[in-house]
């Protein structure tokens, strides 16, 4: 064992700060003959575990050498598969790790079953720094929240698509505050196609949240904003879909095939699978249809309703909640722990629907 390896896998963990979030930072090293013959790091979600990216570079060289690991290898099918089986594939004598993983369970078991010699507990503390973040997002509990801009007749978009901008400066520089305290933030391609966000906290200080965009036939050109790379990328569409663009198949895109028609029945579908993301808190900034696909599938906890002192009109102008709707008031959603707040000439709404 040596120190100085595991020190030099915190430091590579570090390298992925602000792009693996909602995983933890991981670094590591593979060592033979007391040299490092491959280097790797959790990159960003959705792609490469460390220990992959390690032994990747180590190639063929790997038999017989050792691993040092700040987190427990995993030895679950997620985004990737285990990493436990590139391990005893690539033919590893020993594996050094720095925590333990506790969402995990059977890593040193399936390890020492053939034939590596795990040791835990390098380090220990000095790595906990690392994953502080997921281990915060573990405990969580999930939660989907909407959140809409809307004039005060109840419009988020005028009958040619412009909503640009519809509220106050200091309403969307909230936005952005509210964007950081969750895991995601989903839109559809029509929203994107309209709007080209980034869909960011425009701010070092915040943390960016996971775009997802709901795209249904992949449609979006590769220029749109939401896959410059500055932020990881969930790409939803329709499963029966074969014929993937290019585009989509590079860092910080994770694909995520569902079958659309059951979605649009029940979002709970959409959730689901963004949950097997470790995606637990989402917040929806969709348009009408997906508002109204969310609330009428009974996955919304809580909203954020942001309107403007500004009156749109039209019959042809789009509400912010779209759909067939209720035919009965009674039937209608509510809302309670109502509160209003005034920012500047903008009003801020929020509650939790009642289920």
């Amino acid at each position: 064992m040596n120190v100085e390896f595991m020190k030099i896998a915190i430091e590579l963990a570090k390298k992925g700060r602000g792009k693996v979030y909602t995983n933890p930072l991981v670094g590591c090293v593979v060592v033979k003959n007391n040299k490092i013959i491959g280097k790797g790091w959790h990159q960003y979600f959705g792609g490469n575990h460390a220990e992959i990216n390690a032994l990747l570079e180590a190639g063929e060289k790997s038999a017989g050498a050792d691993l040092y690991v700040t987190l427990e290898p995993c030895n679950n099918y997620g985004k990737k598969p285990p990493c436990t089986l590139a391990i005893i594939k690539a033919g590893i004598r020993r594996v050094y790790y720095a925590m333990d993983d506790k969402n995990i369970s059977g890593s040193k078991e399936i390890l020492e079953r053939n034939g590596i010699k795990v040791y835990s507990g390098i380090l220990r503390y000095r790595s906990k720094f690392l994953i502080t973040e997921y281990l915060k997002h573990l405990r969580s509990e999930s939660r989907v929240s909407v959140k809409v801009a809307m004039t005060l007749d109840g419009k988020i978009a005028s009958h040619d698509y412009d909503s640009k901008w519809i509220t106050s400066p200091k309403s969307r520089k909230l936005v952005y505050k509210i964007r950081s305290s969750y895991d995601a933030i989903l839109i559809g391609a029509n929203t994107a196609l309209k709007d080209n966000p980034f869909l960011t906290t425009r701010s070092k200080k915040l943390k960016n949240p996971v775009r997802v965009v709901i795209d249904t036939n992949l449609k979006l050109p590769k220029t749109y904003n939401l896959f410059d790379g500055s932020v990881p990328t969930v790409v939803i569409y329709n499963s029966s879909i074969t014929d993937v663009p290019n585009h989509l198949n590079k860092e910080g895109i994770l694909l995520a095939p569902i079958d659309i028609q059951t979605a649009k029945k029940d979002f709970k579908v959409i959730i689901k699978k963004l949950n097997s993301f470790s995606l637990k808190s989402i917040l929806i900034e969709g348009g009408s249809e997906i508002i109204a696909s969310a609330l009428f599938s009974g996955v919304v906890e809580n909203i954020y309703f942001f309107i403007a002192p500004k009156i749109i009109g039209g019959k042809f102008a789009i509400p912010v909640v779209g759909g067939v709707g209720v035919s009965k008031i009674s039937e209608a959603l509510s809302v309670k722990d109502m509160k209003v707040k005034k920012i500047d000439s903008d009003l801020l709404i929020t509650g939790s629907i009642i289920k």
